[in-house]
């Protein structure tokens, strides 16, 4: 079995003892049973979709176009809507152009023609579907958003980011030595993410418009689990340096390294809390690993909650409101949890495979992408969380450790 992100990090980079080690430990707090997380139900937009032109397009155009509508969680397609959606789509050598028109009780609210050179449609499909929850709802949509991720193949390692289409993801590094922990920056300009290319577990940033990666730490041991503040100049992340891991501050502008725990036990896996006021972390320090919350100067920690005796990689949500996370549930498989901000109301997200991991929320907060070994090989899945809704993406090889772009 694979270890989840933790035991790897103390096998692996660490030399400790690996996850098995723990299994004297229980698995669950005493009596807990986890409510499913469930369809948050609310109201969609009914919006019914036409799609014309030409032949070889209608049919790509209409499936991604339903698809964006119905993930949105905001707007559904429906052959009855409130809303009517009618497309033209046209293509040729000179590229590919999508014209669209959106009218609700007889008021025209979008008149716009989307074009490329390029015979690639999606990225307009992606940009209609985001203009169309906009002018609806009045809230940003995510299907031009990307996820970026870690695909292993055979002993080759590579970053790529992926679209919330069929599409093959785009290769950003490729490497032979490990990849790990990439997370995406506010601006959507970097990814931050560990790599072992110089036999140390250096922390890099890849730049998106220079297509290349600068490393920003690379202290002996770990320099690992980075995450951005919410204003993109600091990188919070793990630091060894020949001692035990704790959290830092790493100002990006001047170098600057303020640590922000100072323990012997294992503090790792930083996320901040959207007003870059708060951190959630993981710590054994009470033996096994737990989440903690801290001030961004490493003050007022507490406890996130007792409801597990294994738990790992928090992800704050971007509305504040809710923290995601993986546990050890009582069968000893990893599974996706999501919880109140103040640690309350436990949802258990996951029930399928025995490693779902790394979960990261999108930038509207409505949903998730995560890792999971549901199918054999682990693969990123991406949740819908008003209706439930499920896609893998695709990927060679095995995939992990997702990160969500910004708007």
């Amino acid at each position: 079995m694979p270890l989840p992100a933790y035991g790897r990090w103390l096998a692996a980079s660490l030399r400790l003892l690996p996850l098995s080690a723990l299994a004297g430990l229980p698995t669950t707090a005493p009596g807990e049973e986890f409510l499913p997380m469930t369809p948050i139900g609310a109201e969609c937009l009914p919006v019914s979709v036409t799609v014309e032109g030409d032949l070889d397009l209608v049919p790509t155009v209409l499936e991604q176009l339903e698809f964006d509508i119905d993930f949105s969680g905001l707007l559904r397609s429906s052959e009855e809507g409130v809303a009517t959606l009618c497309v033209e789509v046209s293509g040729g050598l000179d590229g590919t152009s999508i014209t669209a028109r959106a009218e609700a009780d007889g008021e025209e609210l979008l008149r716009k023609t989307y074009s490329s050179s390029s015979d690639d449609v999606y990225p307009l499909v992606h940009a209609l579907a985001d203009d169309l929850v906009f002018c609806l709802t009045g809230e940003q949509g995510i299907a031009s958003t990307r996820i970026a991720f870690v695909s292993r193949v055979g002993e080759t390692y590579r970053l790529v980011a992926g679209s919330l289409d069929p599409r093959s993801p785009v290769l950003l590094i490729e490497d032979e030595q490990v990849i790990t922990t990439p997370a995406w920056s506010p601006d959507g300009a970097r990814i931050a993410f560990t790599s072992f290319r110089s036999d140390n577990a250096d922390l890099y940033v890849y730049s998106i418009g220079q297509r290349s990666a600068r490393k920003v730490s690379s202290l002996p041991g770990l320099n690992a689990t980075p995450a951005w503040s919410p204003d993109g100049t600091m990188l919070a992340l793990t630091v060894s340096e020949g001692s035990d891991p704790n959290i830092c501050l790493l100002d990006l502008a001047t170098g600057g390294l303020q640590k922000l725990t100072t323990r012997s036990s294992i503090e790792t896996s930083p996320s901040f809390s959207p007003s870059g006021l708060q951190l959630v972390f993981t710590s054994d320090r009470l033996g096994a690993p737990q989440l903690f919350v801290m001030d961004n100067t490493g003050a007022a920690v507490r406890r996130f909650n007792y409801a597990h005796a294994y738990c790992d990689s928090p992800s704050w949500s971007p509305t504040g409101d809710r923290i995601a996370y993986a546990a050890r549930t009582s069968s000893g498989s990893i599974h996706v949890f999501v919880a109140d901000a103040d640690g309350s109301n436990v949802r258990q997200v996951t029930f399928e495979g025995y490693l779902n991991e790394d979960p990261s929320w999108s930038p509207t907060g409505r949903h998730l992408v995560f890792s999971s070994n549901r199918g054999g090989e682990r693969s990123i899945y991406v949740l819908e969380l008003n209706d439930l809704l499920l896609r893998e993406l695709p990927g060679p090889g095995e995939c992990y450790c997702p990160t969500w772009s910004p708007l």
